[in-house]
């Protein structure tokens, strides 16, 4: 019976996966100019108009196109992009949350260490007035380690967008950077002062496999950007998408860190493609090349927050990427002008473990 449930749960998971991949493929995101008519665009075009959408800081807007069945992907962005109303057309992509899904509750029981350096740092801050928007799944607010430690949370994927679902990778990410200090209770978050903005970017058709899409992650970019967020938590990877791009060099010009994950797939290069963003790993990975900062910190079996109001352990570059970015929040909590190569200095020289390639 158990393995027959395995199997199920298994077939379930590539299901939903192959079908959130298959839909997207089949879409376009255009960002195009000012005062435009979008369905004369698409009756142009022969597109099915999916929906409207915003990106107020590349002064846009925005709409998903659906392609017809016979219609050939580059040729309809062919033209595209040789219709003067539009900015930039390029298909929806898929992105994954960098993560691996829990294992059994406590199943790898360990005690979860730091570097003493980064034990030290935590004495003397806890990020306070840092804003960091945490752009992830959905994030459990009523857990009791996070319960009044979310400033603003928003949900882009779809339904109402004050509704935050409780998913497992949001909830995890944010337990690690933000979960209360002192309390008596559970773990002590490593930007326990931090003003959080959980941006809901990315869904979960199953528990622990986290999906998003060039548009969901555009708008939660897109507030972030507004909002003038110190710090932006990218613990995901996916294919080279410039419409994102375009937004994480936005956001850096404005003054934010941005720290990314390297995933495990030398393929899924965004966000670290992006030569402004913190690029992190788990474990050095000489294969896989990127062209900004990059450093190795804590990625393996992390104590943190899970939906439930549980504790579980987690692993991988997400999780690493959480580490990077909470203990960078003290850091600007302490030191505010710190800019991109002062932080990554700072943390390499904390965790004794980072590499520039």
């Amino acid at each position: 019976m158990k393995r027959a449930a395995v199997r199920l749960a298994v077939a379930f998971t590539i299901y939903c996966l192959a079908g959130a991949v298959a839909g997207a493929e089949r879409e376009l995101i255009v960002l195009l100019r000012a005062a435009v008519d979008v369905e004369d665009i698409a009756a142009h075009h022969q597109l099915r108009l999916e929906r409207t959408c915003d990106v107020s800081t590349l002064a846009a807007g925005c709409a998903v196109f659906g392609l017809q069945p016979v219609q050939n992907v580059e040729d309809v962005l062919a033209g595209l992009r040789n219709d003067r109303r539009v900015q930039r057309a390029q298909p929806m992509m898929t992105h994954r949350v960098a993560g691996m899904p829990p294992k059994d509750p406590y199943f790898d029981l360990q005690v979860r260490t730091r570097p003493g350096g980064v034990t030290t740092l935590l004495r003397r801050g806890q990020g306070a007035h840092v804003r960091i928007a945490i752009i992830d799944t959905g994030v459990e607010r009523e857990h009791p380690d996070l319960l009044g430690r979310i400033a603003y949370s928003r949900n882009f994927v779809g339904g109402n967008a004050d509704t935050m679902p409780a998913e497992f990778h949001g909830t995890a990410v944010t337990g690690l950077i933000a979960a209360h200090v002192g309390n008596g209770i559970g773990i002590h978050g490593l930007a326990g002062g931090a003003e959080i903005y959980s941006l809901r970017g990315c869904w979960e058709p199953s528990y622990g496999y986290g999906l998003c899409s060039s548009e969901t992650l555009a708008q939660a970019l897109d507030y972030a950007i507004e909002m003038r967020a110190r710090i932006i938590n990218l613990s995901l990877a996916g294919p080279d998408d410039p419409l994102l791009d375009e937004l994480v060099t936005r956001a850096t010009e404005l003054g934010a860190t941005v720290f990314g994950a390297i995933g495990e797939d030398p393929d899924l290069r965004f966000p670290t493609s992006n030569p402004h963003v913190i690029a992190v790993e788990q474990a050095y990975r000489p294969d896989i090349a990127v062209p900004g900062e990059r450093l190795s910190v804590p990625g393996l079996q992390l104590l943190t927050t899970v939906p439930g109001g549980r504790y579980d352990f987690v692993s991988g570059p997400s999780f690493a990427t959480a580490h990077a970015s909470g203990v960078a929040a003290v850091m600007l909590g302490l030191e505010p002008h710190l800019g991109n190569a002062d932080l990554a200095d700072w943390l390499r020289r904390l965790h004794g473990n980072g590499r520039r390639d």
